[in-house]
């Protein structure tokens, strides 16, 4: 064999491997499952910094903001699923407007996009008289006149179904989950959908929100509609530590992709072992503790603890501002408490925190806590 013989036909196995690499790499990006998280323009912010943070657990989510612009628009074909986050039902309807709604049901029977909906986005999912709502997951909302009847950490249980897409949780009759004025759920008039899990906690903190309304309704439902699925959840599993993964699964169910296990370190169905309700009484130990953050030293590491402990809606974001704090031992339990809470949105906040610190124990914590940080977003 000549010399350019054996050149050409090193460069042809040169070319062919360099296309089966851009084969291989144009099928890895096709097999992404499309997020958009719909975001109406700043309300409720947290809420759609949750669901992206949860989304980003599996490691073949791509997500993305979207607008009620996009969703009427030719790009909404580029994703397979959307999830309404938590804010307002009514404000996330408004900002779809008529033709927008209209828009999202038939992306869901006969595009088989998916739709997935927390809290104010389970609301618009539902069949409600007199409220703007889709009528997509075979469900419907009572008792709105008192929507605003309270929060917690409240109990849950699944259904034979649920426990196949959450097996995790199968052998545990009482699982935990945050909830903040989620709907509540009846099986609607014209078709049902199927519960996957009913809460079991009565949540009536606010003066005048009857008794005995949301304990044993549905808490995750799903439905199929035409060539697509929806999945509704009253609670706010993606804000929950330990329960964050449960977004994710949702959306590979509703999207009939492979159902992957999640790591030991995002599955901790047991960082929370009791429900805490909002009463009056534990809300003041919670602003107690809030309060105790912007203390003395030995008030501040306290007050980390308690605030994770109470189930703080908002520890999320008292805590890493902490990162910044003039004591060591405060930043170093701050660091701690961001992974423990599993808030991945710090990490930006955590990096700068460790290229600023002197103390090297206390980087040698944070440098820990960012390892735990990064590990969950990388299963």
């Amino acid at each position: 064999m000549t010399k350019s013989l054996r050149f050409f036909c090193l460069l042809l196995m040169i070319l062919i491997s360099v296309q089966s690499c851009r084969k291989v790499e144009k099928q890895s990006i096709s097999n992404k499952i499309k997020v958009g998280v719909f975001n109406i323009n700043g309300d409720s912010p947290w809420c759609i910094t949750d669901a992206i943070e949860a989304l980003k657990i599996d490691p073949n989510i791509d997500c993305d903001i979207i607008s009620a612009s996009q969703i009427v628009s030719e790009e909404i074909y580029r994703f397979d699923a959307i999830v309404f986050p938590g804010g307002s039902g009514r404000g996330e309807t408004q900002s779809l407007g008529e033709t927008g709604m209209e828009r999202i049901v038939q992306l869901v029977k006969e595009k088989g996009i998916a739709v997935v909906g927390i809290c104010a986005g389970a609301y618009i999912m539902t069949e409600t008289p007199n409220y703007p709502s889709l009528n997509l997951n075979g469900f419907e909302a009572i008792d709105i006149e008192h929507d605003n009847r309270g929060h917690g950490l409240v109990k849950f249980s699944l259904s034979e179904k649920g426990k196949e897409i959450f097996p995790e949780l199968k052998d545990r009759k009482i699982s935990f989950c945050q909830y903040y004025e989620g709907p509540v759920l009846v099986p609607a008039k014209n078709r049902s959908g199927i519960e996957l899990a009913s809460m079991l906690s009565d949540v009536h903190t606010v003066e005048g929100s009857p008794e005995n309304m949301t304990n044993n309704k549905p808490f995750i439902v799903i439905s199929s509609v035409g060539k697509g699925k929806t999945a509704s959840f009253v609670g706010h599993p993606e804000c929950t530590p330990g329960m964050r993964w449960m977004l994710p699964r949702i959306v590979r169910w509703a999207t009939d992709n492979e159902m992957i296990k999640y790591s030991e370190n995002v599955v901790r169905p047991d960082f929370f072992k009791e429900e805490i309700i909002y009463t009056k009484e534990i809300q003041s130990l919670q602003e107690k503790y809030k309060e105790m953050l912007s203390g003395a030293k030995e008030e501040k590491l306290i007050a980390i603890d308690k605030v994770i402990g109470l189930a703080c809606w908002s520890s999320k974001k008292w805590i890493p501002g902490m990162l910044r704090d003039k004591d060591s031992d405060v930043r170093a339990k701050a660091s701690k408490a961001i992974a423990q809470i599993e808030r991945t949105d710090a990490i930006p906040d955590l990096e700068s925190a460790i290229l600023n610190e002197k103390n090297s124990e206390c980087r040698e914590i944070m440098i820990h806590s960012l390892g735990i940080l990064k590990a969950l977003i990388n299963n």
